[in-house]
């Protein structure tokens, strides 16, 4: 009979140790702080845009009055590879819409409001209460 405890108060103490540095990893209200990048690691200045939906040129026609928000994408001088932009655009969903993007009053005004112009969009997205949302990026920053 002393075996047989003694066997399972080792097998539950072994249990412990190894379930215990488990269990203290998914407590919940832990640190919260994103997991810190090593310097070797390169940033993904695009990984903000995500997915965009399709946009035509009557989306954009249909734009009048809309409140309008700029996002700025890649123009962190510390990024390297930052003026490397050419695929930004052309992975944007607004690559052939320019013409009616510089036709559209709501949509030039914000963008020159903050220096911008249709050369510099790279993607249109719908956002909340009927808004818009113009991830740009500026082509000549030095």
């Amino acid at each position: 009979m002393l075996k047989a405890t003694t066997l399972a108060i080792l097998a539950g103490l072994i249990t412990m140790t190894t379930v215990l540095p488990s269990a203290a990893q998914v407590r919940p209200g832990g640190s919260q702080r994103p997991p810190e990048q090593s310097e070797g690691q390169d940033e993904d200045c695009t990984a903000v845009m995500g997915h965009m939906r399709s946009v035509n040129q009557a989306d954009i026609n249909a734009i009048k009055g809309n409140r309008v928000a700029l996002l700025p994408v890649c123009e962190d001088l510390t990024v390297r590879g930052k003026n490397v932009y050419g695929q930004l655009f052309v992975n944007g969903n607004v690559n052939h819409l320019r013409v009616p993007i510089a036709h559209n009053a709501t949509l030039m005004t914000a963008l020159r409001a903050k220096g911008y112009d249709q050369h510099d969009v790279v993607s249109l997205r719908h956002g909340a209460n009927n808004s818009i949302i113009l991830y740009v990026h500026q082509r000549d920053m030095n």
